[in-house]
């Protein structure tokens, strides 16, 4: 093409590629390789444009830039000449995609460890009574036998304890329950089970 954007009959070599980019709205955007012998002007793109049916009212944005092409590869380029084209390697990298987003998973599990491992630490009094509770015959068990021994407590205790005060024991409170997750209920096995 000439620099009218005119097919060029002479020789089709002549010139350099050209990418006209353009943007008619937020939404629908374009681009054209075409070659020019000179670097286009405004009039010289909307030409081009016109001629693909794209009104020159039509276009809100544009750019031009060298098209990096197999015929530019091939035609011999001048030492000066590279070194007054600005590089155009500043594309910003890939995003990687396989990297996993950080969440508040853990921070939920860890608030949620805390809240259960803090009133079973502090749980002096259910810890006291496994410890009472733990004959020393049971030091002699296996690890299930004694552990099967430390429930059957734990249960009695608990039905024993609701019964006096008609009421289960809240999260925080020290005392034993039928919940199978209380914290008390921790306490007690832990010491129930320790030597």
């Amino acid at each position: 093409m000439t620099s009218k954007g005119q097919e060029s009959s002479s020789d089709s070599t002549a010139g350099m590629d050209y990418i006209i980019r353009y943007s008619l709205n937020e939404f629908q955007r374009g681009s054209i390789v075409t070659r020019f012998e000179t670097p286009p002007d405004k009039r010289e793109v909307f030409g081009v444009l016109e001629r693909y049916g794209i009104s020159s009212t039509q276009v809100s944005e544009y750019s031009v830039s060298p098209a990096r092409g197999v015929q530019q590869a091939l035609t011999p380029v001048h030492q000066d000449i590279v070194e007054a084209q600005p590089s155009e390697d500043t594309s910003p990298p890939p995003l990687d995609r396989r990297k996993r987003k950080s969440g508040c998973g853990w921070v939920a599990v860890a608030i949620v460890v805390i809240a259960f491992v803090t009133p079973a630490v502090t749980a002096e009094r259910s810890y006291t009574t496994g410890q009472s509770l733990a004959p020393s015959a049971s030091r002699n068990l296996s690890f299930g036998e004694r552990y099967d021994f430390c429930d059957a407590q734990l249960r009695y205790i608990a039905v024993s304890d609701e019964n006096y005060w008609d009421e289960a024991p809240g999260f925080f409170e020290d005392r034993v329950s039928n919940n199978p997750i209380h914290p008390a209920n921790l306490s007690f096995l832990v010491g129930c089970m320790s030597d």
